[in-house]
């Protein structure tokens, strides 16, 4: 049993105890043990073994010992199997759908006895649910676009979430020498933030036995097919993932076909057919009357050089401009990992963060940062209990003795403050001015009219002290649309009062998408990649708004956050 998959099993406790109507410290305690766990360090099976659970925040004997059942029977114990029988996980499966909390879910179980999707659809057909309190037309309505995203979206997986998993599973390949050369392709090497499937290919002189490996591994929980050369499993995540065992002169070539995108790779095939030329998965051809020689695909710049081609980064071969630009010789130098100088939206134990401002600190200086920016909330809402007007002053002061007590990074004082629905920010200009760094976010009514939404963050953004539109279009993948906005309206504002716009690392956001940061960069609008880490371990997501930058085709000098710490100071407004 890993760290996550304890943690969802506290998770889904806390939820299965928030619809019995448990006891609310119960219910917290639960629900804040699997947040830690998610992303504790330590390996929790050996906490358990050395009677160390309740050393952990939060964690006392009952809670330790609902643990160390979970791990001895690989996830259930009769306490766990009980609450299932009395709540099917099937109904949990719902608080996956927008606005549908364990309050609401709970209404839908007890007197509509709704356990899955399907009957819920069957339900909203009805109008039943318009009877019942705090459940208008409008709440109804929503929840009916919700579930239609809900059913759009569960077929693709988040790039945050897969991305260790196929690391894993390469180590896991690699480990057993079978592998000689093996590559992760499709939409997760081009950077996608969701995913369809795993596609790996490897060169092996073993295949039989290497698939065989594949096709056992701890991750799998289900063999579709398996072949000679070829296997489809399903993970036990539910994702599926093909594992190809390809010749090592075609290794290249073959990577390069099923990174794709499908429409880079018949741009490619028609400008190789005006040389002649024959390019597949297979090889690079050159066509002789009616037979074909091969002249190259064991390396993937094989493929781009026989078209008079730079090899062109995974993340932007999405047919978008970058076949001409090659052949132009104007491809972007992309923007790296390590050109990131700082990590400038971090929150700790004043608002909703789990560390304190000298933990979070102390993590930047870990990953080599020169500086970090601590921007906890400013908000009245009640659940991130963010920083008050009143509460502003103690907080400057916790952030000037972390700096007396941190060597080797500078620690900006920052905040993010809360959008208001009229436009004006939580926090008075003159608080906000003594800040170094101020972010302003919508977190509330998300979904206002276009106009009305538009005019409100350009509201914002006209304040003078106001710094950084924090994810700007409020997305979480696979959960919540967009806020409708007109970018370019929005775009234009902010080019014009120089507000930076974020990027957003955290792999559920990645926010702005790698379009419209795109667009950003062609109307000259500075942009940030910061990760809104929550605890220590969340700076480490910082690669998924690199690898979001670089599918925006942002360089090192489009991003402020590249720069050392005078002169992001200077590029603020």
């Amino acid at each position: 049993m890993d760290n996550k998959k304890i943690a969802q099993i506290l998770g889904q406790t806390a939820d299965i105890l928030e619809i019995k109507e448990a006891n609310p410290w119960r219910i917290n305690a639960y629900r804040q043990a699997s947040h830690y766990l998610e992303n504790l360090e330590q390996d929790i099976n050996l906490m358990a073994k050395e009677n160390k659970l309740k050393t952990l925040p939060g964690i006392g004997t009952g809670l330790a010992n609902y643990i160390k059942d979970l791990i001895a029977n690989n996830g259930t114990c009769p306490e766990f199997e009980k609450l299932k029988k009395q709540v099917p996980l099937s109904l949990l499966k719902l608080l996956e759908i927008e606005g549908l909390g364990p309050k609401k879910l709970k209404i839908l179980f007890k007197k509509f006895e709704i356990t899955s999707l399907y009957k819920l659809e069957k339900l909203l057909k009805t109008k039943k649910l318009y009877q019942e309190e705090n459940w208008g037309e409008k709440s109804v309505q929503n929840l009916i676009e919700a579930v239609n995203s809900y059913k759009s979206f569960r077929h693709r997986f988040l790039l945050g979430e897969m991305e260790p998993l196929g690391r894993e599973i390469v180590q896991e390949l690699k480990k057993s020498k079978l592998v000689s050369q093996i590559e992760i392709c499709g939409s997760m090497r081009r950077g996608k933030s969701t995913i369809g499937d795993f596609d790996i290919l490897i060169t092996s002189s073993q295949p039989l036995k290497v698939i065989k490996l594949f096709t056992t591994l701890k991750q799998v929980s289900k063999v579709v097919n398996q072949g000679k050369t070829k296997s489809q499993v399903v993970l036990k995540q539910g994702i599926k993932a093909d594992l190809r065992v390809v010749k090592k002169s075609s290794f290249g070539a073959a990577v390069h076909y099923f990174t794709g995108s499908k429409a880079h790779n018949i741009s490619l095939r028609k400008l190789a057919q005006k040389k002649n030329l024959r390019i597949n998965e297979y090889g690079v051809f050159k066509k002789k009357g009616q037979t074909l020689k091969k002249i190259g695909g064991e390396r993937e710049k094989d493929v781009f050089k026989a078209v008079d081609l730079p090899w062109i980064p995974p993340e932007i071969r999405e047919n978008k401009g970058e076949i001409m630009a090659g052949l132009k010789n104007q491809l972007p130098c992309l923007i790296k990992l390590k050109d990131i100088k700082a990590d400038a939206h971090l929150h700790t134990k004043w608002s909703d963060g789990e560390k304190t401002i000298l933990e979070m600190a102390q993590a930047g200086k870990k990953l080599g940062y020169e500086y970090v920016a601590i921007t906890d909330h400013a908000s009245p809402l009640g659940m991130v209990q963010g920083l008050t007007p009143q509460r502003v002053a103690s907080y400057l002061r916790a952030i000037k003795r972390a700096n007396q007590k941190v060597k080797g990074i500078k620690i900006l004082a920052g905040v993010e403050v809360d959008i208001m629905k009229n436009g004006r920010l939580y926090l008075s200009d003159y608080l906000l001015k003594k800040f170094d760094l101020v972010l302003a976010a919508v977190h509330s009514s998300l979904k206002m009219e276009k106009k009305a939404m538009t005019k409100r963050l350009c509201q914002a953004i006209n304040n003078p002290w106001v710094h950084v539109l924090a994810h700007p279009t409020n997305r979480l993948l696979n959960k919540r649309e967009p806020s409708k906005i007109d970018l370019r309206v929005l775009f234009q504002q902010a080019k014009k009062t120089k507000t930076i716009l974020e990027l957003n690392s955290f792999w559920r956001r990645v926010d702005l998408s790698s379009q419209q940061a795109r667009w950003a960069k062609e109307q000259g609008i500075k942009m940030i990649i910061s990760t809104d880490a929550h605890n220590s371990n969340n700076l480490e997501l910082m690669k998924y708004g690199v690898i979001n930058a670089r599918r925006g085709w942002l360089e090192k000098k489009d991003v402020v956050n590249t720069l050392p710490y005078d002169k992001f100071l200077k590029a603020l407004k």
